[in-house]
């Protein structure tokens, strides 16, 4: 390797070197070596402080989760990340407990809940343990802590979690409360030591939690069953207050728990067994759904019931509105189902199975930067690091990721994932990322070859599946695939100064597109030469989307997308991009809601899995929410040209819309666009932020004038100087302007 990119490479690596080896004095500590699934242990230590600083800093690990109560008050009710960052190796979290201590002594007491089985996003470490390090070494784990098994806790029998799952069923027993004695711990060393390894900082925020709150109306009994109205599709954890006599069962989980229907498909569920008399109870077990359902036989005398709902730190700050109340609903859906889809990790669906799917992934980061604040940009950031930090020892990437029972390829998704991590820095222009993951994507896109005709080798992977549904072209899919990941990777390369590879990359780019042209363009329209289906509305969207289309074919395209509809909502975000790419919104828009009208009309607040009766699909499901994206990048018109918004366009594409508009957080600051048809032609509200250059495209008709912020800017055929507006020209029936200065402008057309 040259020195330079060799020095380079440990410049990058060092950072990560460091956070993922602090230096460590505090102990593992536990009760057993060999744990039992769903275990529960409270560990505790008590001391006393001569001073009451106002900072004091603890480090907590555990596998899989903990609640952390200092002096009897709740500071993290979910504290860690599913395990892990990589294979071998488990997180940590870093907090702030100062406030929560006083002079004199103080008491930690830290209640782990270890789930003791694999999931497609957690990755089991076989034991229950602690590591507590504080500034305060009084505080540290060792044998001076005590334990106890919290025998209240217990495994509900029935149907548990499907296998996807790592997260298991809670069963509380309130008679057996806080009956166990604490007992001595032993000393498992300090890290880095197995099974836990290394320690890597948490790098998201703690989950955002809302106090409890009361359902919407009057719960609708039916039975035993009292059924609670949540506000939109939550992540919760039901609470109630109630008086009844000891040995009563009562069971909660929400309308999501069984997907479809299917016990071999079922969430998380809570069984509780009451003790005599007054008592309350929240379940520290997340669900999701529309309603909560008390199972609660009428022996028991309700006080309250409520929730708490909690989530990824970030707010629904993004807005879209439109003429056409069909795609605001759409739009708003959208943005719940995304909200819905994250915690740990981004996920598909929350109930059966939250894990990363990078399909789905790729779809919700270009989400994110129209609909949430930038704080979802660290979740993004923990995808791509999760992506490459897992990949395999043949180069190849899978997804999801942390892999417990998982370990399959998903060929084509990887790609999309690059595609993904892509958009992530076009938004952000986090270079640093974009270098990290370099290494990694480099290999594996090698393992992608060419035919002796210069097209892509299909590659099955472990599960070789382009999409659902039928008549897939899953070979022009492959070549338009590749082409979008090799432009991602050349990008990358270029970030990480690796430019000869960067070269090859674009002469093998045009080797690909030249080659799926020659053998696969067919009368305007693609379709590779061994394939006998009906042609692929989404190969061949994605031949736009790559380029391999040219304009020239258009119209045959378009014309195809108008009758053809075999893309599932996963692929269906690429098809309707490409009627955006092609310059037909109107066409774009028609499809979006044929497509998606039984989503807009039904009576949930999140999207479907699948078109039409979505038979054995969830209701809540990530892939399905790319006209977020698409509403707000090409309708409202608001999109980065250089990474990080250093430079962005508006330019919205209403097609029959009379009005369309966006509200958007990016890391210059909040941006607004409203576009609206008038009497007498057009007008384009906005906002820019300092450090950027904005690009303002205006439709363009002969012998129109222009008027910005009131004074004529452009008239008879020629610019008229505007102090901070710069005229660029006309190109494709729009006129540009652009201006680096902060402020509000108004453009209309007469």
């Amino acid at each position: 390797m040259p020195i330079k990119k060799y020095i380079l490479l440990l410049l990058l690596l060092v950072p990560l070197g460091i956070r993922a080896q602090e230096r460590w004095t505090a102990h593992w500590i536990g009760l057993d070596t060999i744990s039992t699934p769903n275990q529960w242990i409270a560990y505790t230590q008590k001391a006393v402080r001569s001073t009451k600083e106002k900072q004091v800093t603890v480090r907590i690990a555990t596998d899989s989760k903990y609640t952390l109560v200092v002096n009897s008050r709740t500071v993290v009710r979910e504290g860690q990340l599913k395990r892990g960052p990589n294979p071998q190796d488990t997180y940590y979290d870093e907090i702030d407990i100062g406030p929560f201590l006083q002079k004199g002594e103080n008491e930690i007491t830290v209640i782990t809940w270890f789930w003791g089985k694999e999931g497609f996003a957690h990755k089991n470490s076989g034991r229950n343990g602690l590591l507590f390090q504080c500034e305060d070494t009084a505080f540290n784990s060792n044998t001076s802590w005590k334990a106890r098994r919290m025998t209240e806790y217990y495994n509900p029998a029935g149907i548990q979690p499907n296998f996807r799952l790592a997260e298991t069923n809670v069963g509380f027993d309130a008679a057996k409360a806080d009956h166990a004695a604490w007992q001595p711990v032993m000393d498992f060393g300090v890290p880095p030591v197995a099974p836990w390894n290394k320690l890597v900082q948490r790098d998201i925020p703690f989950f955002r939690e809302a106090e409890l709150k009361n359902y919407i109306g009057e719960p609708v009994r039916k039975g035993d069953t009292l059924i609670c109205r949540l506000p939109y599709n939550a992540q919760v954890t039901p609470a109630f207050r109630i008086t009844a006599p000891a040995g009563v069962k009562i069971q909660l989980l929400t309308d999501n728990y069984l997907t479809a229907g299917n016990p071999e498909l079922a969430s998380v569920r809570t069984e509780y067994i009451t003790r005599e008399g007054e008592q309350s109870f929240e379940t520290p077990a997340w669900m999701n759904g529309h309603f909560v359902q008390y199972v609660m036989p009428r022996a028991v005398k309700i006080i309250s019931l409520q929730y708490r709902e909690s989530g990824y730190d970030t707010k629904l700050t993004g807005t879209f509105h439109s003429s056409d109340t069909a795609l605001n609903t759409l739009w708003q859906k959208a943005q719940r189902t995304l909200y819905v889809n994250m915690r740990d990790n981004y996920f598909d669906c929350p109930d059966r199975e939250r894990a990363l799917w990078w399909g789905d992934v790729a779809t919700e980061i270009g989400e994110t930067f129209y609909a949430l604040d930038t704080n979802a940009n660290q979740l993004s950031r923990k995808a791509i690091r999760n992506l490459v930090d897992w990949q395999a020892p043949d180069s190849s990437l899978y997804a999801p990721i942390p892999a417990g029972n998982w370990r399959e390829e998903l060929p084509q998704q990887m790609l999309a994932a690059i595609h993904g991590i892509d958009t992530y820095f076009q938004y952000t222009g986090d270079t640093a990322t974009m270098r990290y993951v370099y290494p990694a994507v480099k290999k594996y896109l090698s393992l992608w070859k060419t035919d002796e005709r210069g097209m892509i080798i299909h590659r099955k992977g472990g599960w070789d599946l382009p999409d659902w549904g039928a008549n897939i072209d899953a070979s022009l899919l492959d070549n338009a695939w590749y082409i979008v990941a090799a432009k991602a990777l050349a990008t990358m390369a270029i970030l990480y100064n690796d430019n000869a590879y960067a070269t090859q990359l674009e002469q093998q780019i045009l080797r690909v597109r030249n080659a799926t042209r020659r053998y696969c363009l067919r009368e305007g329209v693609f379709r590779s030469p061994d394939y006998q289906g009906e042609t692929d509305d989404r190969a061949n969207a994605m031949a736009v989307i790559a380029g391999i289309a040219y304009k020239a074919d258009y119209p045959a395209i378009i014309r195809l997308l108008k009758t053809a509809r075999h893309a599932s909502p996963y692929m269906e975000k690429y098809v309707l991009e490409s009627l955006f790419v092609m310059e037909a919104p109107e066409d774009a828009l028609e499809r979006m809601k044929l497509r998606y009208q039984v989503m807009i009309d039904n009576h949930y607040t999140t999207l479907n899995e699948l078109f039409d009766d979505n038979k054995g699909g969830t209701n809540n499901h990530a892939w399905s929410g790319g006209p977020l994206t698409l509403l707000s990048q090409y309708a409202s018109g608001v999109t980065p040209l250089k990474p990080g918004y250093e430079r962005y366009l508006v330019k919205p594409m209403p097609g029959g819309l009379s009005a369309v508009g966006c509200s958007l957080e990016t890391i210059k600051g909040r941006i607004a666009v409203q576009y609206t048809k008038t009497g007498y032609g057009v007008k384009l509200e906005l906002n820019t932020q300092l450090g950027t250059q904005v690009f303002v495209a205006v439709p363009y008709q002969p012998e129109q004038v222009v008027k910005i912020n009131g004074q004529e800017a452009f008239i008879g055929g020629g610019f008229v100087p505007i102090r901070g507006i710069s005229w660029i020209g006309i190109e494709n029936g729009y006129m540009l302007f652009t201006t680096l200065a902060k402020g509000k402008y108004v453009f209309e057309t007469y």
